[in-house]
């Protein structure tokens, strides 16, 4: 017989999937490829940039999922505890194994009998045993570009300067998608710090990695940046590209990326639009009372629906996050009524976005309303987003549906 509290951790590693083992953690894994490997991010913060190069290797058939980090520099190895340990801390484990503490954490995490963000990370120790200066000091946290401790990414706070709002002087790519997303007007993008960095950079190499896209800030709830997000213009025809390839050739390509977050920034952890200044524009506080908060997938959906005059934030995916769903029901609480809209995109990942999201907030007392899916209203918004909508859609569809 087992001791009381005894976990077998092997069956636990082996009974927990890839995305699952990293949704404990907080995170919402990006995985690529099929079959027996798969590539995620590396999540170990070490030296070099190699984030978004998918270079760990994972073997999800193997019960333990084993993998290995192939950037030169990292090389890091072990297995499904090993990973969560890096999303959790985003460390290697103190002597590149895990042991005592580390240990007992990564496994209650895995098994359940604690959250993931019930207590601090656990310091890394450096030479002499003393503690790094670069140890977090709080689980999962952005910290604001203005108060970072890498001078590089201080001069980041004010690269929006260097942004370019007129579309005749983008490049041709950029051009074209901020044409066929009219709620990216000169002044919408203006207010919202939105443009197209330069190729050469704007005359400095401040986000120079960020040139030749679309950039849009995340912002913190007191307004400050935390990060400068890039969108691949070219995004949809490399996409076409891809899923064309024969799936064996597919194994062996990164698959595209939208949008280019900046290495060691927790998405998962904020919403786009989420400063709470924004409740002081006219009219913003009574929609909310009325109908709560309103929660969309995108950039650009925060941004035609505030164009109307709706304030709303973004998840910046089709699938909310525990940290989110936590958000969302303080403001809830706070200004909107217990209540909260959903108006996630009117198509098939919208729809299962949207009854995830809606058994979440649900669960916590919150009054939850779909503001449409591709079945309401008789279809007359399937295959729409709420960048889309007009005042007078809103008014005569989507309010009368969910304002109490």
């Amino acid at each position: 017989m087992n001791p009381p509290g005894y976990v077998n951790i092997d069956q636990a590693q082996a009974e927990t999937s890839l995305v699952t083992a990293a949704a404990k953690c907080g995170i919402t894994l990006d995985v690529h490829g099929q079959g027996e490997n798969v590539r995620i991010d590396c999540p170990f913060g070490c030296p070099g940039d190699h984030a978004g190069k998918r270079e760990v290797s994972v073997n999800v058939t193997n019960p333990q999922k084993v993998f290995c980090c192939h950037a030169y520099g990292c090389q890091c190895r072990g297995n499904l505890l090993t990973l969560m340990h890096g999303w959790l801390t985003g460390q290697k484990p103190t002597g590149d194994k895990l042991k005592g503490a580390e240990f007992t954490r990564v496994r209650d995490v895995l098994v359940g009998r604690a959250e993931q963000a019930a207590t601090p990370p656990i310091p890394a120790k450096g030479k002499g045993g003393k503690v790094s200066a670069e140890t977090p000091t709080a689980l999962h946290r952005n910290v604001p570009l203005a108060k970072h401790e890498n001078e590089k990414a201080r001069e980041l706070v004010t690269i929006d300067e260097k942004l370019i709002v007129d579309v005749a002087a983008m490049s041709p790519a950029v051009g074209n998608y901020v044409r066929r997303h009219p709620c990216l007007t000169p002044e919408s993008m203006r207010k919202w710090k939105i443009g197209f960095m330069p190729n050469d950079g704007g005359g400095d190499k401040r986000g120079f990695s960020l040139r030749g896209q679309l950039i849009y800030p995340i912002c913190a709830e007191d307004g400050q940046i935390l990060a400068w997000v890039g969108r691949d213009p070219q995004f949809e025809s490399k996409e076409i590209a891809f899923n064309a390839m024969p799936p064996d050739s597919r194994k062996l390509e990164e698959k595209p990326n939208k949008h280019h977050f900046p290495k060691g920034f927790h998405r998962g952890l904020e919403l786009f639009g989420q400063q709470a200044n924004r409740l002081q524009e006219p009219g913003y506080r009574e929609v909310v009372a009325q109908c709560g908060v309103v929660v969309v997938e995108g950039f650009n959906d925060v941004v035609g629906l505030d164009n109307i005059g709706i304030p709303a934030v973004a998840i910046c995916s089709n699938r909310i996050t525990a940290e989110q769903v936590q958000k969302i029901e303080r403001w809830s609480r706070q200004v909107g009524n217990n209540r909260v809209t959903l108006l996630l995109d009117a198509d098939e990942p919208g729809d299962q976005g949207a009854k995830e999201a809606l058994w979440l907030l649900a669960q916590r007392g919150l009054d939850v309303h779909l503001g449409w899916t591709r079945g309401m209203h008789g279809g007359t918004f399937d295959g729409r987003q709420p960048e889309s909508l007009t005042r007078e859609e809103w008014e005569s569809a989507i309010r009368p549906t969910v304002a109490r």
